[in-house]
């Protein structure tokens, strides 16, 4: 089955096709039926001027043995055939007898008629044209087109009539002559073709032309309504596959982005100088679903025998009731809180751990996960209990780590940077960097601190060493 729009193309090249056979069938009746309109008037203005010239002329000659008397009322004179203004005006009668239509009109016109004489007022064209002859008597012609597109246009035609010298006689010493002052020259009037337009059914066929033509013009408009509805739905078309495709890429490379920074952050936890721990808070018995393997190194307890299990495994007889109190309010409150506590590792050595948790995920109060963050400071808390010189030794250890710390807090920072700088800071990873940064920070003032009590104690040792007193941090 044929479609709709290529209906309409077969129809429009069918009626293209077409079109010079009609064009050519009609022009061709209009020239036959305007070549016997022009045939029929010329032998009725030929026949016309023969037979006033035999009636008014010739018979009237013979009628007066040859004796001619010139008058404008040569009809009521014996022997009288018509003067020259006479013949001009009645000649204009048969000129506009011959065309049946009056596309043809011929008139002689003056601004001085005889008196006797009823004739019509000159109008604007007529009387602009005697004064322009007047003004400019080497003037040829004086001409008016009145163009019509939905009627028949007119083309006006003006000569001048200039007095020559029997006419000055004539017209100077005549009795109903206006003027008696004429001259050899002058202008005497006007004489004035009028030639109108042919009108439509001079065509012949013309009426099938314009209807064909009116049916292509229709199918035309068809067929360009139907191919810019199918044109603007292509081209919709082709929007909407872009945008797509845009829309795709632009995912595409979203979650490549999201990938690598997943990779990044995961590389980052994963190889931490603290233990990282998460708890599933959607679980019964809120288990570790992941630690990193600096969790493992400070614990000692492995990956496999630390997810899936509540992290009270670390507790011991010497850990804080009271710390693990207010450890379990501020997880029931959704809040963050940090602590140092005894924890055992899976030999059984105790070691004391600082401790950071943070809610991550869910929504305020009742969070998804809890992240952990443990730090070994195991030497930190009994440093007051080590010789001056154990102190210096640990000096090296001590300055890598604060460099370390250092480190990874200049990167967190970077990193924090770099996801606000690609719009891919989210809520959730801002907080949980901000709460390494706080961690790290803590860090790096416990470790200024050792490295304040290394340079005291190295201070000492160069004077009068003295046993450390014991502090608590």
């Amino acid at each position: 089955m044929i479609s709709k729009p290529a209906f309409v193309l077969v129809l429009l090249i069918v009626s293209l096709l077409g079109l010079p056979f009609v064009m050519v069938s009609s022009l061709s009746a209009a020239t036959v039926k305007q070549m016997e309109l022009q045939a029929d008037e010329i032998s009725t203005l030929a026949t016309g001027i023969r037979s006033y010239y035999a009636d008014n002329v010739v018979a009237r000659l013979q009628k007066a043995d040859g004796q001619a008397v010139f008058s404008e009322n040569y009809r009521d004179v014996h022997g009288g055939i018509p003067i020259p203004a006479t013949l001009s005006i009645e000649l204009g009668a048969l000129f506009d007898s011959a065309h049946s239509d009056g596309r043809i009109n011929y008139a002689f016109l003056s601004d001085y008629p005889f008196a006797k004489r009823d004739v019509p007022p000159l109008d604007g064209f007529e009387t602009d044209a005697i004064g322009a002859f007047r003004k400019d008597p080497e003037l040829p012609r004086y001409v008016q087109l009145e163009r019509s597109w939905l009627g028949r246009s007119t083309y006006r035609l003006a000569t001048p009539v200039l007095m020559r010298p029997a006419c000055v006689t004539c017209h100077n010493q005549h009795p109903d002559s206006p003027k008696k002052n004429w001259k050899v020259g002058d202008v005497r009037g006007i004489q004035e073709v009028t030639v109108r337009g042919i009108q439509v059914n001079g065509f012949g066929q013309l009426g099938y032309l314009v209807g064909y033509a009116g049916l292509l013009g229709l199918v035309s408009v068809g067929a360009t309504a139907t191919f810019q509805r199918q044109n603007k739905l292509l081209l919709s078309t082709n929007d909407r596959l872009r945008e797509g495709s845009r829309r795709e890429v632009d995912l595409s490379n979203q979650l490549r982005q999201q990938v690598q920074e997943l990779s990044l952050l995961g590389a980052v936890v994963e190889n931490a100088t603290f233990g990282v721990s998460i708890a599933d808070m959607r679980q019964d018995d809120y288990p570790l679903i992941y630690v990193n393997e600096a969790f493992c190194q400070i614990t000692g307890y492995p990956k496999e025998k630390a997810s899936g299990f509540n992290c009270r495994f670390l507790r011991g007889p010497d850990t804080d009731p009271i710390t693990v109190s207010e450890i379990a309010r501020a997880i029931r409150e959704g809040k963050a809180y940090s602590c140092e506590l005894v924890n055992y590792r899976l030999n059984g050595e105790k070691f004391w751990n600082r401790l950071t948790i943070y809610p991550f995920g869910g929504r305020p109060g009742k969070p998804d996960f809890y992240v952990g963050n443990q730090v070994d400071i195991t030497s930190i808390r009994t440093f007051n209990d080590l010789a001056s010189s154990q102190l210096i030794a640990i000096r090296p250890s001590i300055e890598a780590a604060s460099l370390q710390v250092s480190q990874s807090i200049t990167f967190a920072q970077g990193l924090r940077d770099q996801l606000a700088c690609d719009d891919a800071l989210t809520a959730e990873v801002d907080q949980f960097l901000n709460a390494e940064q706080s961690s790290l920070r803590q860090l790096q003032g416990s470790v200024a601190e050792i490295q304040d009590l290394i340079r005291l104690a190295s201070a000492g040792q160069q004077h009068s060493p003295q046993p450390l007193q014991d502090q608590s941090l």
